[in-house]
Formats: structure tokens, C-alpha cells, sequence
């Protein structure tokens, strides 16, 4: 299920030594929509390669990539000893993510058709134009 190298864009969220286990953790929960941490842990020990992965480690993991932004919280779980547990989903960055770990940026250039290269134009134009923006009004509140 979950690839050892990508194909596509290389990402932060994609390097380093918990690569990994983010990139399983980002199909289970784009697979299974919204999970509590223990049930994508279940979800990740049944992945070929994650069997010896301790409930620990994917919530700790799962913790860390909501404060990144890249999972988002939908709700909360009753679970079996009565607590709640926080329901997990896939954020917009992380649906991105994903996506741009699959296409190589290279290979979008070389063989996108015009439409597609002008949209890409534009958008990265629409994020200089926020990012500009953003470091301007940070400089004036200084």
C-alpha cells in the first residue's frame, strides 16, 4: 500500500526517518476518510512492512502531523474504556501532498498540455501574490 520511494516532488512531510510510517498513515486515512488514532493504528499493522509498529508510535506520529497541519480533527470517538478520542482526517495539505508525491514536477513540464501549464501559471502567480501580501502586513505590524 504505501510506496518506499516516491515518485513525484520531494516534500518534508516525505523525508527523514518517519517517511515512512507519514506515507502509510496518509493512504490509511485517505482510504478509511476520518479515525481515531487507535483505529489507524490497526489499519497501519495490517500494511506488509508496519506489523511490529506499536500504538505509540503511529499516535505520537498522528499527534505531530495534526500540529503540521497536515491532518486535520473532524470529531471525537466514544471509545471502549468511555473517554473520547479525536477523530482524524486527511487535510487539504495533505490530499495535495499526496498528490504531488505521485506527479514529479519535471515530468508535469515536459508533458502537460499548454491549458494545464497556464492554470499551474496562474496559480503559483495567486500564491507569490499571498505570500508577498503576508510578508508585508508581518513587516508593518513590526
Amino acid at each position: 500500500m504505501a510506496r518506499k520511494k516516491p515518485k513525484g516532488t520531494e516534500l518534508p512531510v516525505f523525508t527523514g526517518r518517519a517517511a515512512k510510517l507519514n506515507r502509510a498513515i496518509f493512504e490509511v486515512l485517505r482510504a478509511k476518510q476520518s479515525l481515531a488514532s487507535y483505529d489507524a493504528y490497526l489499519e497501519v499493522r495490517r500494511i506488509k512492512g508496519y506489523r511490529h509498529t506499536k500504538y505509540q508510535t503511529v499516535d505520537r506520529r498522528m499527534k505531530k502531523l495534526h500540529q503540521q497541519r497536515w491532518i486535520t480533527k473532524k470529531g471525537t470517538k466514544k471509545t471502549q474504556p468511555g473517554s473520547d478520542s479525536p477523530l482524524y482526517e486527511l487535510s487539504n495539505r495533505g490530499q495535495t501532498a499526496l498528490e504531488l508525491d505521485k506527479v514529479s514536477m519535471t515530468r508535469f513540464v515536459k508533458e502537460a498540455n499548454d491549458d494545464l501549464l497556464l492554470e499551474l501559471r496562474r496559480i503559483l502567480a495567486s500564491f507569490r501574490e499571498f505570500t508577498r501580501r503576508a510578508e508585508n502586513l508581518q513587516q508593518k505590524r513590526e
